[in-house]
């Protein structure tokens, strides 16, 4: 299994109302391409995680930089995995609006990185315990309380 990361920054006309839209189309054709992934948004910049076929994701990721929705395109990482991580999701979202424990966590999580990118102590999002962690809140948030 092939992973590629990625962050870039949203242009100023990308609009919130324009993310389940394009959430819609990537989740179709994720699912056509056999593509599973976790997109994140926070502040205005967007990290990535793709997993699937090392092609298809390349091939994805290739349309991906031609996008004008968003600029500053910057591969974060790739590599080959045992499994999927994000397999139940064709493109899990999170945009950090909400407030719960898991929102708030992944906010600090999300934050430390964004804020100082360079600091090699902030989770950063190349490493698979990030995404691990990710995966783990997500699906604890979109579990409805017992």
């Amino acid at each position: 299994m092939f992973c590629l990361i990625y962050r870039s920054v949203a242009t100023s006309s990308f609009r919130r109302q324009d993310i389940q839209q394009m959430l819609d189309k990537a989740r179709v054709k994720n699912e056509k391409l056999g593509i599973t992934g976790c997109l994140l948004f926070y502040e205005g910049d967007f990290i990535q995680y793709l997993e699937g076929n090392q092609i298809k994701v390349l091939e994805l990721y290739d349309e991906i930089k031609k996008d004008e929705r968003h600029r500053d395109i910057e591969l974060i990482s790739y590599a080959e995995r045992e499994g999927r991580e994000f397999e139940r999701w064709d493109m899990a979202y999170e945009d950090f609006l909400g407030d719960n424990d898991q929102i708030t966590f992944l906010k600090l999580l999300i934050g430390s990185y964004f804020e100082d990118a360079e600091d090699t102590s902030a989770p950063h999002p190349a490493s698979m315990p990030f995404w691990q962690t990710v995966n783990k809140l997500l699906t604890a948030k979109s579990k409805p309380n017992v």
